[in-house]
């Protein structure tokens, strides 16, 4: 079982999905993106993410990446937003 599905089925909330990629955030603490294709920028107070369809832009402080492969990836820090970006990745 993929992590988001674990995390989904303890919190028995639904999936939030942009254009195929997945995301759960624990705002202010993590969050965890499925599907994710490569990372575009990079700096402790905001992460772009390539996903099928675009972009996911998260913006926070002490912005860090815990965990990054197979198209999972879990960030660290205190995450306030995240806003997809149509367009083609």
């Amino acid at each position: 079982m993929r992590l988001f599905d674990e995390i989904v089925s303890r919190l028995g909330d639904e999936e939030v999905a942009f254009a195929g990629a997945k995301a759960v955030v624990f705002a202010g603490r993590c969050a965890y993106f499925e599907n994710v294709k490569g990372i575009s920028a990079f700096a402790p107070d905001a992460v772009t993410l390539r996903v099928k369809g675009g972009e996911v832009r998260v913006e926070g402080r002490d912005l860090r990446v815990a965990q990054y492969g197979g198209g999972d990836l879990f960030l660290r820090g205190d995450v306030r937003r995240v806003e997809f970006c149509g367009g083609e990745a």
